[in-house]
């Protein structure tokens, strides 16, 4: 089963000549970001469904040698965590740097794992999950284990300048007029970790919207809306203008660190 198909965005730029300047993980792979109470980075980790004892896979690599580059020079840790998607996790298959091998462990065992990071896990369930439409056996676990003292984002967008990261991108979509539309605040804590993560790379954070329709269903991505947050600044989420989804492509965004 594959979680969260279908994006404009992503749909877009897997056909464009930009293409080679973006990554993005897909169907069961994700890259998220976790966070002590204070919305301090603490490990970024590649999660992925697939069966345990498979040998690690091309995107599975890839997403983990994105996440490495997007902590590199800092002391935010990376790991893997590979889990089945048919059933509930009593056991995962665990990776970190420094281990010459990719062992199954138990689900408490993975616990301890992110409590080494400094993430305080408990059995409260958090308020809120990543994204409804990406529940899997992971989101599960992460949701009966991590309460809210643990911030948590996923990685939609990476826009690269040659080899070098330069942006993380959050994207959203909603049935909402894009002329109406507003980064939510209660979305502010997932920002402020993203934000935090992206100065500690000297990387700009942009939040990029466009708008759907539910009648018939059109992922509407000709026009986007930008947003840049800085999560150092007194206004933290500014508006920065409407692009067309080619200028959006080819890094027509105002920069600022």
């Amino acid at each position: 089963m594959d979680y969260y198909v279908g994006n404009g965005v992503y749909d877009f730029l897997s056909r464009c000549k930009e293409k080679e300047n973006f990554f993005w993980t897909s169907g069961n792979l994700w890259i998220l970001v976790y966070g002590d109470s204070n919305y301090e980075p603490k490990v970024v980790t590649v999660a992925s469904g697939n069966p345990l004892n498979i040998v690690i896979t091309e995107a599975e690599m890839k997403a983990v040698k994105v996440a490495r580059q997007l902590v590199e020079g800092t002391d935010i840790g990376v790991n893997f965590v590979r889990f089945n998607l048919c059933k509930p996790i009593n056991q995962v298959a665990y990776w970190n740097p420094g281990m010459a091998r990719i062992p199954i462990i138990s689900s408490e065992e993975l616990k301890n794992r992110f409590r080494q990071y400094g993430l305080e896990m408990n059995e409260m369930s958090a308020h809120k999950s990543i994204n409804d439409k990406s529940s899997s056996p992971y989101h599960d676990w992460q949701r009966a284990h991590m309460g809210d003292s643990v911030i948590v984002a996923d990685i939609d967008l990476i826009r690269y300048q040659g080899e070098e990261i330069r942006e993380i991108i959050e994207l959203k979509r909603s049935y909402i007029d894009i002329e109406k539309w507003e980064p939510y605040k209660q979305d502010y804590k997932n920002f402020i970790l993203l934000s935090k993560l992206a100065r500690r790379r000297e990387l700009d954070f942009f939040i990029v919207y466009n708008h759907r329709t539910k009648t018939p269903f059109f992922d509407d991505v000709s026009k986007v809306k930008i947003f840049a947050f800085d999560h150092r600044r007194q206004i933290c989420c500014r508006f920065l203008g409407y692009r067309n989804i080619y200028q959006f492509a080819e890094g027509i965004t105002k920069k600022e660190r």
